[in-house]
């Protein structure tokens, strides 16, 4: 084979208008083979077993574009799939860690503590502007314990609708401070992407979906 023909060949590895990293690091490899062949010493040529560890080389840095690529392309589709899937939580409810509360006719998100300890619950919900419109204490076990706010205020009365804050204190029987998580669980009202990672909205406020920790109807 001449040299001319391997130049004219080279060019299969590019496209017509701009070629990819791997097809520029396969012509880039190719012309350094054609320019050590011209460059070669006629009456010391080039030896086979270097030539031929060289289209090795060759070999093996195409099978590893062509490993990389697939698992480009898998990555793609597998992130797509997730997303798609994550569309499905619309209108579900999710649970988070957190101490808002949605308040929406009717519909009032729902909250749990997990304490250390048994003992006492102290709740103060705060509007927007961080008034304290009820309070009310319940008895805790250790473990998980529902606190959720019915909705009134402490004259009995329903509140507006909006998104509300629970502020938190757990005590042992002896009135110590307990360790605790609070989570809320409210509907899923909308989802949306960025920089590829998914954020759901809910109560007010928006989360990763990484952050949900129960999925429920």
């Amino acid at each position: 084979m001449s040299v001319n023909s391997i130049n004219s060949g080279s060019t299969m590895f590019s496209s017509n208008n701009q070629p990819s990293a791997a097809q520029q690091s396969q012509d880039q490899f190719l012309q350094l083979l054609v320019t050590q062949m011209q460059n070669q010493d006629p009456l010391n040529p080039m030896d086979n077993s270097e030539f031929t560890n060289q289209l090795t080389q060759f070999s093996q840095l195409e099978q590893m574009q062509f490993m990389n690529s697939q698992m480009q392309e898998g990555m793609i589709y597998t992130q797509s799939l997730n997303n798609t899937m994550m569309l499905g939580l619309v209108g579900k409810s999710a649970t988070v860690e957190g101490s808002s509360v949605e308040v929406n006719g009717e519909n009032i998100s729902s909250n749990r503590v997990n304490v250390t300890t048994g003992g006492v619950i102290t709740v103060e919900v705060k509007d927007d502007a961080g008034n304290v419109i009820r309070a009310y204490e319940t008895t805790s076990e250790a473990g998980w314990n529902d606190i959720s706010w019915d909705g009134l205020d402490d004259d009995g009365e329903t509140v507006a609708d909006g998104n509300y804050t629970l502020s938190i204190t757990a005590q042992d029987n002896a009135e110590n401070d307990v360790d605790f998580s609070c989570y809320m669980t409210g509907m899923v009202d909308s989802i949306r992407f960025e920089n590829n990672l998914v954020l759901v909205s809910l109560a007010g406020q928006e989360y990763y979906a990484s952050e949900i920790v129960e999925v429920g109807m």
